[in-house]
């Protein structure tokens, strides 16, 4: 996922929530709202907090105030 379809993905409404996770997957993933899961969203991007640390923290201060969580399932 690129930093320009993030800023596409919140302003078509359709961004769920954004997740930072700490384990093997380190970084902020991406969720868009999908009505035919079970939990109402599905993962549809990634900034890796290790190889793109930069690109990583954009995502951040752009997802920051949108309920950003932390270790989503006890997988963080």
């Amino acid at each position: 996922m690129t930093i320009n379809e993030l800023k596409k993905l919140m302003d078509s409404g359709e961004f769920h929530h954004a997740t930072m996770r700490v384990d093997f997957a380190r970084g902020l993933h991406i969720y868009a709202k999908d009505d035919n899961k079970f939990n109402g969203f599905k993962p549809v991007g990634y900034f890796s907090s290790v190889y793109e640390k930069e690109l990583c923290d954009e995502a951040y201060q752009i997802t920051r105030k949108t309920g950003v969580s932390l270790g989503s399932y006890g997988q963080g």
